[in-house]
């Protein structure tokens, strides 16, 4: 066990650190004694391995103390007891939630500097703590996701101004009331007014972001719808275009196939009409011309066939007749 030594003794009056908020944490390591400071409410660990320099008074993020003067004004804050108020605008439906060491005044202050840019203040309800540090970090961890970026212009200069949330009363005084906190002074008027207006705000908001949360699904079914049109009118384009390249090489196909009877009329009607100009009528004459063409390849209609088969006949006959003629004359001639 560990005692404090007389300089820690006054190092701590000396700053304004009572003896009550201090914690023996010999044999302890940091996160255990962290724990028992947080558990005790105390500010101040001694009989911890020293530091450097060798000293052994230490806060809970264990910063020697006594090296390091703004670990010393964050804990004297937090030894510090003081006043928390809330404060509400209506116009804004914003809420000041804040620690000072006296609140009697604060909303004319507030007011009268044109705080965060607002100047309607009303004050909604005041109460103690017994650390203004402890209480203020408290509201810092729980409040982050309602604080509201203002401006706070002082003196000329412009800053930011700290503890502007837009969250309702109500779940605020529920936030505060995790710590200990004595209630002094509460305005319920005030309190139940900024509480019916702030949730008047709330539906709008959330019936905005409905419809716009409607709008945005008729949107993209808008956009879906269109994408399936334009690929069904794209398909049909495409099916078009190969039903034209269809009935385009059929359309060449035919066009072939005619040229081709073409050609194949002429040239049977140029065979014909060299049968028909023949010297013996009809009959077949072998021409320097027709000589290479085979008699095979000729094709004559059957009324041409059986007018060549006659003539041939005819000649036949008169062929036999003259050779008759000839064997008689002979005959008698002998």
């Amino acid at each position: 066990m560990a005692t404090l030594t007389q300089e820690q003794t006054d190092f701590l009056k000396s700053h304004h650190i009572p003896t009550d908020k201090t914690f023996d944490a010999s044999g302890l390591s940091s996160k255990e004694y962290k724990a028992k400071m947080k558990e005790n409410g105390a500010l101040v660990a001694y009989g911890v391995p020293p530091c450097p320099k060798g000293h052994t008074l230490k806060n809970k993020q264990a910063n020697c103390l006594q090296c390091n003067p703004q670990a010393i004004a964050s804990l004297k804050r937090q030894a510090t007891p003081g006043e928390l108020y809330i404060a509400v605008s209506p116009s804004q439906l914003l809420a000041k939630i804040s620690l000072v060491e006296n609140a009697s005044d604060i909303i004319q202050q507030l007011n009268s500097e044109n705080h965060a840019e607002i100047n309607d203040w009303v004050l909604a309800l005041t109460g103690r703590t017994d650390s203004i540090g402890q209480m203020e970090n408290h509201l810092q961890q729980r409040l982050a996701d309602y604080q509201v970026p203002r401006k706070l212009t002082a003196d000329g200069k412009t800053t930011k101004a700290s503890g502007v949330y837009d969250v309702d009363v109500h779940d605020a005084l529920e936030v505060i009331n995790e710590m200990p906190f004595t209630l002094s002074e509460i305005d319920n008027a005030v309190m139940d007014d900024f509480h019916a207006r702030y949730s008047d705000k709330q539906l709008r908001e959330q019936q905005q972001a409905e419809q716009l949360a409607i709008e945005e699904a008729a949107r993209k079914q808008a956009e879906l719808a269109e994408q399936a049109r334009q690929k069904q009118a794209k398909l049909e384009e495409q099916r078009q275009r190969q039903q034209q390249a269809k009935q385009q090489k059929l359309a060449q196909k035919q066009q072939r196939q005619q040229q081709l009877d073409a050609k194949k009329a002429q040239k049977q009607q140029k065979i014909a009409t060299q049968v028909k100009h023949s010297p013996l009528d009809g009959v077949l004459v072998a021409t320097p011309k027709s000589s290479a063409i085979k008699s095979s390849s000729i094709k004559q209609s059957p009324q041409g066939f059986f007018d060549n088969q006659k003539n041939v006949m005819w000649l036949m006959i008169a062929i036999a007749v003259i050779l008759a003629i000839m064997v008689t004359a002979y005959a008698m001639l002998k």
